[in-house]
């Protein structure tokens, strides 16, 4: 049984949502503060091999980015924002809390062309984003959602992030 968002999303189209000055603002904010909150922690090591590489963009921005693309989401769905501020240490206590709604994690993309999931996120639908605008992150494209597990085969799987990957055009059936 779908549940009452899962419905909403379904039928509507991909498309573009435009944040304001305002919008923005808080979601950089809280960015900042999920940063300093994470202060000394230790990245998982496919984060730290990215970082050494040079792959990875500074934690800030990603925050930034992430928060405006989970909150364009919300506000194109018009559900809640499980607002992504907590204390470091209770980091693992937080794997089933979804990014908005009650069943949505969204994931937002930089350079790839493939959206991750990982094994916690089954059971959830996951939307697949992108921050057009990254001198203002005021424009966010949503490409659509897709149910992760339809995407568990050995073809989406990636060893590198023990997890799997799925190409951007999956999005949005």
């Amino acid at each position: 049984m779908l549940h009452v968002a899962a419905l909403i999303i379904l039928i509507m189209d991909t498309m573009i949502v435009k944040l304001s000055k305002d919008e923005v603002r808080i979601c950089s904010q809280l960015a900042l503060e999920r940063w300093l909150a994470k202060w000394d922690s230790i990245d998982k090591p496919n984060y730290a091999e990215g970082k050494t590489q040079g792959r990875l963009e500074h934690e800030v921005l990603a925050n930034i980015r992430s928060n405006v693309c989970e909150w364009a989401a919300a506000k194109l769905y018009n559900v809640s924002w499980n607002t992504p501020w907590y204390p470091n240490y209770l980091h693992g206590e937080r794997k089933d809390i979804p990014d908005i709604g009650n069943i949505w994690e969204v994931r937002s993309v930089r350079t790839s062309t493939g959206i991750p999931f990982w094994s916690k996120d089954l059971g959830k639908y996951i939307i697949g984003t992108k921050c057009l605008d990254m001198e203002k992150f005021s424009e966010v494209y949503v490409f659509g959602h897709i149910d992760p597990n339809e995407f568990t085969g050995k073809e989406y799987y990636d060893h590198l992030i023990d997890g799997w990957r799925v190409p951007i055009d999956s999005f949005g059936r």
